[in-house]
């Protein structure tokens, strides 16, 4: 996630157009549909340590060549396979955690995913502190050496924790790749409600540095606040989801958090829009008030409905969260290609405004992912 802040970097060091920038981003999750079509039903052969290990391995090297090149076609290829790598180790991440909460009897998926958005938080805050004075390759090569050794001795400690294969207490954890192309299954309401939540967080680290830069005319460091602002909404709502869901109505708090973030988010990005020519002052504070709530709004519905998906499907638990996450990296791959062109052709505040009105369609869902889990 340390990437995202500097897209401005890796664009200018292309020299593409925001669709050609937007396309070549987005041709990574190939790479991640790849893994993940395969990943669930290899790590119950395997278990969890050597793909988390081999998975961050990979990772750290095509983050060192993506921050370091110029040409499209080694960023094309890096990208790809850094797609891979990082389904990899998002799948055997929340395939352990599945295995884990079943023992502890609670739902930890979203305080997982709240230490994760806290990491992109700190590494978002990193490079607002340096962004003008250290170039992305500088930036880059020391925290990707840094993190990565961090990682891999972190993988190393806990080894005994991870889930060997002999562990896995799915029965029929081990089908090949063709079985699996044969009953692959797509639960298309819950793929609808985890895609419009998604596409908030895609376009806020695709696009919003490039455009509080580009059209309200900011410097680098200031350029990644919205960024920042967004993500540590994030943090507040994912961390504090148990105390907010506590002896309430799960149906009633998710919908009224997506509502009011989707009206606060689209209203704001329209006022920071229309003010940007006038007051670029005002038009960030507008963008960081709309950030921030689309952060919120957004904060915890998206690990609530990936814990979802193990719940509502009679597949293994892995191979349900491989399902998922394959059928949303093919839509998502589909949606940042065309807010890629919609920012080429119309305008980076155009692009910013279809995610927002994503927000309104996932109250038409929620219930429907929530009330109706299919697994016996």
């Amino acid at each position: 996630m340390a990437l995202a802040p500097r897209f401005p970097d890796l664009k200018a060091n292309l020299d593409v157009t925001y669709g050609t920038f937007g396309t070549l981003v987005g041709f990574g999750t190939f790479g991640a549909f790849l893994s993940l079509m395969t990943m669930g039903h290899f790590i119950h052969k395997i278990g969890t340590f050597p793909v988390l290990f081999s998975s961050v391995m990979v990772m750290i090297a095509c983050l060192l060549t993506i921050s370091n090149t110029h040409s499209p076609i080694v960023f094309f290829l890096a990208n790809f396979i850094f797609g891979m790598s990082w389904s990899s180790y998002h799948i055997s991440v929340n395939t352990q955690t599945m295995h884990r909460q079943k023992e502890f009897g609670t739902n930890v998926i979203p305080f997982l995913h709240g230490m994760w958005t806290l990491g992109a938080v700190l590494s978002a805050l990193v490079a607002t502190l340096i962004a003008n004075d250290v170039s992305l390759a500088w930036h880059m090569n020391t925290m990707g050496v840094i993190v990565g050794f961090i990682m891999l001795a972190t993988i190393v400690k806990i080894r005994a924790l991870c889930i060997p294969a002999r562990d896995v207490r799915d029965e029929d954890g081990a089908i090949g790749f063709v079985e699996m192309i044969k009953s692959f299954r797509i639960d298309w309401t819950l793929s609808s409600a985890y895609l419009s939540v998604l596409m908030v967080e895609i376009t806020v680290g695709d696009w919003s540095t490039l455009f509080t830069r580009d059209i309200l005319g900011q410097e680098k460091g200031i350029s990644i606040v919205p960024y920042l602002v967004f993500m540590t909404a994030m943090i507040i709502g994912r961390l504090g989801y148990h105390q907010v869901m506590k002896d309430r109505d799960e149906v009633l708090v998710v919908r009224s958090f997506i509502v009011i973030g989707g009206i606060a988010f689209t209203s704001l990005v329209g006022v920071a829009a229309l003010l940007a020519s006038v007051n670029p002052t005002l038009a960030l504070i507008a963008l960081l008030a709309a950030f921030f709530s689309g952060g919120l709004g957004s904060s915890f519905l998206g690990p609530y409905l990936f814990s979802f998906a193990a719940k509502r499907s009679p597949r293994p638990d892995s191979v349900a969260l491989a399902e998922l996450s394959a059928t949303n990296t093919a839509l998502t791959f589909f949606t940042k290609l065309i807010l890629a062109w919609v920012a080429q052709v119309a305008g980076l505040a155009f692009a910013l405004l279809i995610p927002g009105l994503a927000f309104f369609l996932v109250s038409f869902y929620i219930k429907a992912v929530m009330k109706s889990p299919s697994k016996s």
